[in-house]
């Protein structure tokens, strides 16, 4: 009976938890595959576009999960930095590896996304993440987070557009008073 009643309380904050912390990894895949795929216009990274292309699933596969390998220990020497007191150095550097890992992730996704789709596993797994990102989007408790999100955010552009004229006009009627003085 407790656990239900847990479950119960702890169920819709951690689906709007989990869709919200979907919701930005989706909107930083987007963008910086985006980002990327200005970068891919250069000469060498068309060439290493067309080798990644043109691999089988398998090697597609190794070439999908290097960056994560790669990033692995940046990461744990970051949670390291943290731990011993460089919080900023630490954060900062977990972050800026979060962003170039997710931005290397979705290049290389697009690029080799047939050749993984080809894998009946890899399908499988893909067409089950997208079913749970859509569960999660349409359940009632990230819809009103949504709904909190767009208020708190519709308040805070009423604010910066009413204080912003507001100091400008303050400016502005203090330009002008000066404007009037008398010259001595």
């Amino acid at each position: 009976m407790l656990r239900r009643f847990i479950r119960s309380a702890l169920t819709p904050p951690m689906l709007a938890i989990a869709g919200l912390i979907l919701l930005w990894e989706e909107w930083l895949w987007l963008h910086l595959a985006a980002a990327m795929a200005r970068l891919a216009r250069l000469p060498v990274f068309r060439r290493i576009e067309q080798i990644l292309a043109s691999l089988p699933p398998w090697g597609a596969l190794a070439a999908f999960l290097l960056p994560s390998l790669i990033l692995l220990p940046v990461n744990l020497f970051a949670v390291w930095l943290t731990a011993h007191g460089h919080a900023a150095t630490g954060t900062s550097l977990l972050i800026a590896a979060k962003l170039a890992g997710t931005a290397v992730l979705a290049r290389i996704f697009s690029v080799c996304r047939p050749a993984l789709l080809s894998l009946t596993w890899f399908r499988n797994l893909h067409d089950a993440f997208l079913r749970l990102r859509n569960f999660l989007y349409h359940s009632p408790p990230f819809l009103a987070a949504i709904a909190w999100k767009h208020r708190i955010g519709h308040q805070l552009r009423t604010f910066w557009r009413t204080s912003r004229r507001s100091l400008l006009n303050r400016r502005w009627h203090a330009i002008k008073s000066r404007l009037r003085r008398p010259r001595d």
